[in-house]
């Protein structure tokens, strides 16, 4: 947990030393939702599947040099379902600088830590052996974290009451069960930011990204690898100014991920058990795929500097 403290820490004060009091004078609203230090409370839904099926095939001889063809496999699938609990810290500036106006850098951490619904389905079967399956679900923990960091331009139009943003973007997320770390995936893109002053007071705000996810764990360590997928991303939220500093936000976010099929295959030398000569095991498939789609509601306050 310490390095989850320290890293909240970074996330709210890390851009705040790029701030100066003779950067900013008296500021459009879309850009001043853009020089914030915000802490936000998160309800996350996320619905992910996953499958895996994996296959042997070979020959083997018994001890009187007869041949056998021999084939195993086993699939399963697993679904995680459900609301967690978490909080959020947002830092973001925009200034000018080198004679440019309106650059644009921010970091965002998330926290979620609670209990999801959890199946999952396992068979599998072989040749000369019944087939075998069993199921089971239930509550289990669920834990995860978002790290995040962007840095763009804005452009100011329709008279300083829209501000469009595009963003470069990378950073880390992390699941697991009983530990936060238990998988993660770090991941670069880009996306485009807009805010609308609606009032002096009142903006909308809105968000869309694309990110490759750059490593993905398979599960097994036969080998394989995983190619990069995509990350999709969209939100909308409000941004009040109720004094001169402090703002209310809320809003909701979207998130979409599908990892492509990985695909494997071997060749084991031959062997021997009891009296069996496995000849050779020359065919080893594997084929995985996971998707998930979560969505986060947020509400908190946000410190206006």
């Amino acid at each position: 947990m310490r390095s989850i403290r320290g890293q909240v820490c970074l996330t709210i004060l890390g851009l705040s030393g790029l701030t100066g009091s003779s950067a900013f004078a008296e500021t459009a609203p879309v850009v001043a939702v853009n020089r914030e230090i915000g802490l936000s409370i998160t309800g996350s839904f996320q619905d992910a599947l996953s499958s895996d099926t994996t296959s042997y095939v070979g020959t083997t001889y018994t001890s009187t040099g007869r041949a056998r063809s021999y084939e195993s496999g086993w699939n399963s699938d697993s679904r995680r379902i459900g609301w967690t609990p978490g909080f959020r810290a947002d830092s973001s500036v925009m200034f000018d600088a080198f004679g440019i106006s309106n650059l644009y850098a921010s970091a965002q951490f998330g926290l979620q830590d609670g209990q999801r619904n959890y199946k999952y389905h396992f068979a599998s079967h072989a040749t000369a052996s019944a087939p075998y399956t069993f199921r089971f679900g239930g509550k289990d923990d669920a834990k995860a974290t978002s790290t995040r960091g962007e840095i763009g331009k804005g452009f100011l139009l329709l008279s300083q009451s829209l501000l469009l943003t595009p963003f470069a973007q990378g950073g880390y997320l992390s699941n697991g069960f009983d530990n936060f770390g238990d998988f993660g995936s770090f991941f670069v893109g880009a996306g485009l930011k807009a805010d609308y002053a609606l009032t002096s007071r009142l903006v909308l705000r809105g968000r869309f990204g694309w990110a490759a996810v750059l490593k993905s764990h398979t599960g097994y360590d036969y080998g394989l690898s995983s190619s990069a997928h995509s990350l999709w991303q969209g939100g909308l939220g409000v941004d009040y100014r109720m004094t001169q500093h402090l703002h209310l936000t809320a809003g909701g976010d979207y998130s979409y991920t599908h990892r492509a099929q990985a695909d494997a295959s071997t060749t084991n030398t031959s062997n021997s058990i009891g009296i069996y000569s496995w000849g050779s095991l020359p065919h080893f498939q594997n084929h995985s795929s996971s998707l998930s789609n979560d969505v986060t509601l947020h509400a908190g306050l946000a410190y206006q500097f």
